[in-house]
Parts: structure tokens; C-alpha cells; sequence
């Protein structure tokens, strides 16, 4: 989810340093001994992500970092090469690390997110029932209401938090409506999700020492609201997407309930942050462009444009992990079979040799076939309904603020990269 990465727990640890030895010095692959010049920075922020993305596409677009247990990835051309070949890049971490308990609800074997080909396939299309683009534009004057509605609720105040006030409870608003959950239990969502960012839950098997500890209960307690939730909707569905799981169908085979679940932590998690993190950053980029802003206000038409750029420029996720399933040399270095492979996102959407002029924020860019949604058969569900969200948002901020003015000295994130905010403190003016 986000790059900067804990200290690994001490059975994670060992077994990735016997992965990463396990061929080391064979066939000409690395030895885990020896760091790499390029080593990921510790605790780098979003600029110094930037100056690293560039001197390893430049110098070393595959290495190998001892320092991280894993190849590092940087080209768009090799991150292609990664993400549509679950063959040799898998998602299913399991065979070399085991899932804890407490991430089980959302990577354990068998979840959406960590399976591959052919199991990948038939569930990928069974959610795909009910998880439709035409589900997702059916909601777009539900989201223009639920848009105004926390706008007028600003009650005329010039300074806000735009994360707190806007870009979190408009997708988590969304998607908790979406799924049939009632709004009365959005900040139980809030407190979830948080525990999950604050442990880094999505960068398994990089895990803190206290993970069971501090993420543990909030995932049982969250498993056990979603399994009743399920129940309810078994005994009496409803025109929602929870419903709409339960009664997909292909070639006789439903979805159980474990299934749905993961599903529905999936979309809660990375759904919701992705889709947030969006409607922040685009804050963050136009005030940082003010020229591009200018050109947005007087012609909306180029929002859409706008949109893509920013998930280009400056996107929800930065990188991607995958397990070597063979030793292969398809990235043109001896890989080994074992080894945990990092793909980075955030350095394939800023590579010259796909996006002219690639450090440059232009709205107007075409063929912008960025990788901000991940790519292949695991490519974000939720990115059609992120894209409606932020249009829908920018055009009502605009509407609502002649101008408006990002705070980025106060600005807290989760993580030292700077990508997901916490807090974005905005001064805005009304007209």
C-alpha cells in the first residue's frame, strides 16, 4: 500500500533471508550479503521516492536489494512484464511465507487478492456479476448528493481538513451504501481502515513485531461484523452489492462466505483508500499547479484528462509485490525461484521512455496508459468507481470554491512517502 516498510517480524524475517539465500551466488544471482549502491532509502519522502525512481531507471531497472529481500522493479516495461505474468510472478505469498491469523480475513490462501491462474478466473468473473461499470454509473447522482451534502455541511468555514471533511467519507459513504451498510457504521469503517494503515496490513510479509497485538482484534472484530452482515443479507437480500455477491453464479458455483467477506474487505480497504487518496492529491497537484487549475476552471471538459494525470503524476499505490514461482531471466537478470519481487508502480508512470516529458503534470496528456490502478489480472475493481468519485468531487469543489489553498507544511500523511494523507489542511474561499 505504501512504500516505506517495517522492521520484518522475526519468523518473517528468517524466512526471507533463507528465500533470498536460497540461490544466492547460483546462476550468477545476488548475494544477500552485498547491498546494492541503489538500496531503497530509508523513511524517503515523496521527493526523494522521485530522485531514486529516476537514477535506478537510469543506472540499475532491476537490482536486487538485499537490504529488502526482494528484486526491485522501476521500468514500465518491466512492470508490464511483472503484473501480466502470474505464471511466474505470483500473488500467492504463501508457499514460502505463512499467513498470520489475524491478516488471514484479507490475504489469506485462497483470497481474491492473493490467487492466481485458472483459480483466479472463475471468482474474478463471479464478482464481476456484481461489481459492474453500469452498477457503478448508476451511482453517480447518488454520489453528486453525497457530495454536496458534506459541502454544505462546512458551514461556511474557510479552513478545512479536506481528508476528514471530504476525501474520506465520500468513497467510504459510497461503498458502505454500495454494499448495503448502513451510514451508522462508517466510523467503525474509519477506525479499521486506520489500524490497517497505521500497521502497514497490506505489505505482507514486511509485518511489524507487533502485529498481532495492535491489528489482530480490530480485523476479528471486523471479520465478525461483515459475517453478520452477510447472514442478514442470505435471509433477505437487497438491490446492493453485498446482495449481489451472494447471489452470483457461474456454472453453478457461488461464492461462500469466506469468499465474500475477503471481497468486501478488499473493496473497504484499498477501495476506499485508493479512491481517497485520489480526491486529496488532486488538491494537492492543483495547488501546486495553479495554471492547470485555471485551465480546469474554465473548461470542466478536461477534468477527466485531469483525473488520469493525476493517478499518473502522483497515485494511490506505489508498487506491487509478487513471489517467483520459477527461475527465470525474463527482466534480463537470473532470478530464482523464492524470491519476493517489487514492482514499482510510481517509477513505471514517471518512465521517459513511455510518457514524454514524464516529470511534467500535463492534463492535456494523451495515451496515458498509467499504471496507478495496477495492471493485468489483478488490476483495481474499484478504479471506475474512484474515476466517477473524483470527477463528480472536483467539478462540486470548483462549484462551491473560487479558490482554494493547501496548508503542505501541516499536512500529516501515514506514511514518510507523503502519498496518503491523514490530515490536509485547506483554506478555501467562497464565490
Amino acid at each position: 500500500m505504501t512504500t516505506q516498510t517495517t522492521d520484518l517480524a522475526a519468523q518473517d524475517e528468517a524466512a526471507l533471508e533463507a528465500a533470498a539465500s536460497d540461490g544466492a551466488a547460483q546462476d550468477g544471482a545476488p548475494a544477500a550479503e552485498a547491498p546494492h549502491p541503489l538500496a531503497q532509502p530509508e523513511g524517503a519522502n515523496a521527493e526523494q521516492l522521485l530522485e531514486w525512481f529516476a537514477r535506478a531507471r537510469a543506472e540499475a531497472p532491476v537490482f536486487y536489494d538485499s537490504t529488502r529481500f526482494a528484486w526491485q522493479v522501476f521500468s514500465y516495461e518491466d512492470y508490464n512484464t511483472v503484473s501480466t505474468n502470474p505464471q511466474i510472478f505470483s500473488s500467492d505469498f504463501s508457499p514460502v511465507f505463512p499467513v498470520p491469523e489475524e491478516l488471514a480475513l484479507l490475504m489469506g490462501p485462497g483470497t481474491f487478492g492473493g490467487i492466481d491462474p485458472p483459480k483466479h478466473g472463475p471468482l474474478r468473473r463471479l464478482v464481476s456479476q456484481a461489481f459492474t461499470p453500469r452498477r457503478m454509473a448508476a451511482l453517480e447522482p447518488r454520489i453528486e448528493e453525497i457530495t454536496r451534502e458534506l459541502l454544505a455541511g462546512l458551514d461556511g468555514r474557510t479552513d478545512i481538513d479536506a481528508v476528514t471533511d471530504l476525501a474520506y467519507p465520500l468513497p467510504v459513504t459510497v461503498i458502505a451504501e454500495l454494499l448495503g451498510v448502513p451510514a451508522a457504521d462508517q466510523d467503525l469503517f474509519r477506525e479499521w481502515v486506520d489500524v490497517i494503515l497505521n500497521n502497514e496490513g497490506m505489505e505482507y510479509p514486511n509485518l511489524p513485531d507487533d502485529f498481532a497485538e495492535t491489528m489482530g482484534p480490530a480485523i476479528k472484530e471486523w471479520a465478525a461484523y461483515l459475517y453478520a452482515k452477510i447472514a442478514e443479507k442470505r435471509a433477505e437480500p437487497t438491490d446492493d452489492l453485498m446482495s449481489g455477491l451472494i447471489e452470483s453464479e457461474v456454472e453453478g458455483r457461488r461464492l461462500t462466505d469466506e469468499e465474500i467477506v475477503n471481497i468486501v474487505a478488499l473493496l473497504l480497504t484499498a477501495g476506499h483508500i485508493s479512491s481517497a487518496t485520489l480526491l486529496a492529491n488532486l488538491l494537492i497537484v492543483l495547488d501546486r499547479h495553479p495554471e492547470a487549475q485555471a485551465e480546469l476552471r474554465a473548461d470542466r471538459s478536461l477534468i477527466p484528462g485531469a483525473v488520469e494525470e493525476t493517478l499518473r503524476f502522483r497515485g494511490p499505490f506505489n508498487n506491487i509485490f509478487r513471489l517467483l514461482t520459477q527461475d527465470t531471466d525474463i527482466l534480463g537478470v537470473p532470478m530464482k525461484a523464492g524470491q519476493m519481487v517489487t514492482a514499482w508502480s510510481a517509477s513505471a508512470n514517471r518512465d521517459g521512455a513511455q510518457f514524454p516529458d514524464p516529470d511534467t503534470f500535463d492534463i492535456r496528456r494523451s495515451a496515458n496508459k498509467h499504471m496507478a490502478f495496477g495492471h493485468g489480472i489483478h488490476h483495481c475493481l474499484g478504479a471506475f468507481l474512484a474515476r466517477i468519485e473524483a470527477k463528480v468531487f472536483l467539478n462540486l469543489f470548483f462549484d462551491t470554491f473560487s479558490a482554494f489553498s493547501v496548508a503542505h507544511d501541516r499536512a500529516e500523511f501515514y506514511e514518510a512517502d507523503e502519498l496518503t494523507a491523514r490530515h490536509l489542511p485547506v483554506s478555501v474561499v467562497r464565490g
